[in-house]
Parts: C-alpha cells; structure tokens; sequence
C-alpha cells in the first residue's frame, strides 16, 4: 500500500514516470537492470532480499545508479551504512511527500541528500564494514538475515563454496567466530532489521 501510495503520488506531480514497481530485493535487481531509471527508490528492509544487498547487486551492474533508500529506520547507523554503500539519498518514510519530491530533485542534480544525524557534524565516522569487500558485504547481510550458504550461492550466484569462503573471510576481517557473534556484531553497529 506505501508503495503504491508513494506511485501513485509521484505520477500524480507530473514530474515522473514510474518504470517499476517491485515487491521484494529480487524483483527491484532485475527491474533495476532492465530498466534505465534516472532514479530508484528503495527500502531497506525488504523480503528475499534487503536493500543493502539489492544496493550492492545494482550498483555492481550499473555503478551510475541513482538509488535513494527510503526506509522507517532513522538510527543514525542505517543512514551511514546505506550512504557508505552508495546511496545518494535517504528519506523517512513518514517524511512530507515535500520532502521525498525534494530528495529526488536533489540527487537527480547530482548532488546527496541525507537526513542530517548526529554523526554528520562529527568526525570522518569509523565504518564497521569498511574492511569488506563489496561481495563480503553482500554476503555479510544475508548472513545476518539467517541465510545459508546454499541460500547465499543462489542469491549470488555463486558456488557453495565460495560463499564459505567469503563467510571466513568476513569473520576473521571482523573478528567474530561464530554467526551468533556476527548478528551481535550487527546489532551493536545498529545494522540489525528490526
């Protein structure tokens, strides 16, 4: 129902036209790839696969995207992590549509919009996944999300095997030794889906 709302709104300006819409990570890849959008929004937090590895498959594929997260989480940490990522913008969900249309205009000038955090102001921030390759990433969020090697593989494609080898890797670059310990990893850099 958001989904469409935010299509059916964004038609509604003029301004757009709306080549896809998707109901899961998969879905959004494939749309991502068979289509030339000038923009993609995203959420963060979807089904078969989260925004975080969709991101990663996209920007691999086609490393101009656009790709603006939109999502209910507003910890600091999701909005550094999806921004690290390559993101180029981030909204709230239960932002103004003013806001969303003004993200759009923003980025499609090829500048970022983010909402400004605590972290913004500070520091260059210490990046819990900088050490990661981008296919150790996209393997350390479906880890998290409790897929299994099989299941990693064939949402890569990739053998078995190699998505142990990435899961080792990821474990001794951020020393943890068991998926426990990786998901409290997780939780404690705030890049837990509630």
């Amino acid at each position: 129902m958001v989904r469409q709302a935010i299509a059916t709104t964004l038609q509604a300006t003029g301004q757009f036209d709306i080549l896809a819409e998707c109901d899961d990570g998969v879905a959004l890849v494939s749309a991502a790839l068979r289509h030339d959008a000038d923009v993609i929004l995203m959420d963060i937090s979807m089904p078969k696969m989260n925004g975080f590895v969709a991101l990663e498959k996209i920007l691999h594929h086609r490393p101009k995207s656009k790709v603006i997260a939109l999502s209910m989480h507003n910890e600091p940490e999701y909005i550094d992590a999806i921004r690290h990522a390559g993101a180029v913008g981030y909204v709230f969900k239960d932002a103004p549509t003013t806001t969303l249309l003004e993200t759009i205009q923003t980025v499609l000038n090829g500048k970022t919009s983010f909402p400004l955090t605590e972290n913004a102001a500070g520091a260059e921030l210490h990046q819990p996944l900088a050490a990661l390759t981008r296919r150790e990433r996209e393997v350390f969020f479906l880890v998290v999300a409790g897929r299994s090697n099989k299941e990693i593989a064939n949402l890569l494609a990739m053998s078995a095997k190699t998505a142990e080898n990435h899961r080792g890797k990821l474990f001794k670059k951020l020393n943890v030794n068991t998926t426990v310990e990786l998901i409290h990893f997780a939780a404690k850099h705030g890049l837990l889906e509630s």
